[in-house]
């Protein structure tokens, strides 16, 4: 393997949250230096296509990385998993795949499209700005998260 793919994978493997690749980039040249930012997303590029590192496209911003397969300190967060992204502060959400399964089904079965949910993130609001959205009385009745 490749120092630069090494690095790349040293790097989704230390943490939970969902990168751009220049962040990957930065870290990479942090803990790597010499490897370059080309370098860096040529990397990224074979990691996908070997399977190892997946992507998904969040609404007004680049893709975020991470890893494909289990993590080994937590395997939880790199379970199959889809994304949901608050439109007002920008956090993504995981979400267990088979939430979608409904959904996912009923597209296939009516429309004969399938539907790939880890390669882009649904839209929406978050439990928090949710509630600091609302009106003062009606903010008692905080949302239900799944």
């Amino acid at each position: 393997m490749t120092r630069a793919r090494q690095a790349v994978i040293e790097v989704l493997d230390g943490t939970n949250e969902h990168l751009a690749a220049d962040e990957i980039v930065a870290r990479v040249e942090a803990s790597a230096p010499g490897v370059h930012r080309a370098t860096v997303y040529r990397a990224l590029s074979t990691l996908g296509e070997l399977g190892l590192v997946t992507h998904t496209h969040v609404g007004n911003s680049a893709a975020v990385y991470h890893l494909a397969l289990p993590a080994r300190t937590d395997e939880a967060a790199s379970a199959p998993h889809a994304h949901l992204q608050c439109t007002n502060c920008q956090s993504v959400i995981d979400i267990p795949v088979d939430v979608l399964d409904s959904l996912i089904s009923r597209v296939d079965r009516e429309l004969g499209f399938q539907v790939e949910p880890h390669h882009a993130a649904l839209l929406g609001l978050c439990a928090d700005c949710r509630v600091s959205q609302l009106p003062k009385p009606v903010r008692d009745n905080k949302p239900r998260t799944i």
